[in-house]
């Protein structure tokens, strides 16, 4: 299913947007979630978001998770490892767990709401963290609200994406799944999602979470990382900048993710042993170097 990158081409392939089947026993999650409450954007609607306070007068560290993720399935065990050193807090992106709902999702309507966020938290210019598509959002809200931003740290992304639905028959067969009933489309998505090992309290709350999703929301955000590509003007940015490589990452390929931090002059680059998931299949790695990388903005 995918083509693993070797370290060899001499231009990187566009990242393709693929979804492989997990096993709930490679898995980390928190027994315990951070504080989660309801937030009203005025003219937006009401966001759903984890609040992990850290030490008094701490910067913040905005988190924005992946496609077909929520904060809690991305970021539950990167909270309390972060909120030793910083304010931490993660919402659910529109159309995405508890997020604001919405028509049409959109990466720059998530990056507008990310600052609406910020004005009405009153959290001040913020470190933001993007995963995978949630870096799509960072990269947007850095380029629209310059002013709310100190640092960006950009993890297992890239600057473009390679979607199955660019493909003539995938763009055929998301046609019939926007035509299809909300019912149809809902059981597919979570037979798509469904992990191995998952009839346990553990997969039944991540099917839980899933269940949640907006499933045109889930067309529109893969049709909208289809469409992206910041390679024209990410290097414009005078946000101070850290990379996040997956270095056996099949989703996103490592080459992909090194090209993007070539476009960002002067960031810092780590490297994770581990795929698309590492996030949540080695937390205690990655989590680690998170840290360094939002410490190293912060200073």
């Amino acid at each position: 299913m995918f083509r693993r990158d070797n370290g060899r081409h001499a231009e990187p392939r566009r990242s393709a947007v693929v979804l492989d089947r997990l096993d709930v026993n490679d898995l980390h999650f928190a027994d315990e979630m951070p504080a989660g409450l309801e937030v009203d954007l005025p003219g937006r609607g009401t966001a759903f978001v984890r609040i992990s306070e850290g030490p008094e007068g701490a910067p913040t560290v905005l988190l924005v998770h992946g496609l077909l993720a929520t904060a809690d399935l991305n970021w539950s065990l990167a909270m309390p490892a972060l909120a030793s050193r910083f304010k931490v807090v993660a919402m659910d992106l529109r159309g995405h767990g508890r997020g604001l709902p919405t028509r049409q999702f959109t990466g720059s309507e998530c990056a507008d709401d990310l600052a609406a966020l910020v004005r009405v938290l009153g959290l001040g210019p913020v470190i933001v963290v993007g995963y995978s598509i949630g870096g799509l959002v960072a990269q947007l809200f850095a380029r629209r609200h310059p002013e709310l931003v100190v640092g960006m740290v950009l993890c297992a992304t890239a600057c473009s994406f390679d979607v199955p639905t660019a493909k003539p028959v995938f763009r055929l067969a998301e046609r019939v799944a926007r035509r299809a009933p909300e019912r149809v489309r809902r059981a597919a998505m979570m037979a798509m999602l469904a992990p191995r090992s998952g009839n346990c309290a553990r997969g039944r709350w991540l099917m839980a979470e899933v269940r949640r999703h907006d499933t045109m929301a889930i067309l529109d955000a893969t049709a909208e990382a289809g469409r992206f590509n910041s390679s024209l003007w990410l290097g414009e940015s005078e946000c101070r900048a850290a990379v996040i490589i997956t270095s056996d990452d099949p989703v996103i390929s490592a080459a992909s993710q090194r090209e993007m931090s070539k476009a960002l002059a002067g960031s810092a680059v780590y490297e994770v042993e581990g795929d698309h998931f590492a996030c949540i299949k080695r937390p205690a790695e990655f989590n680690a170097v998170l840290m360094s990388a939002c410490v190293g903005l912060a200073q």
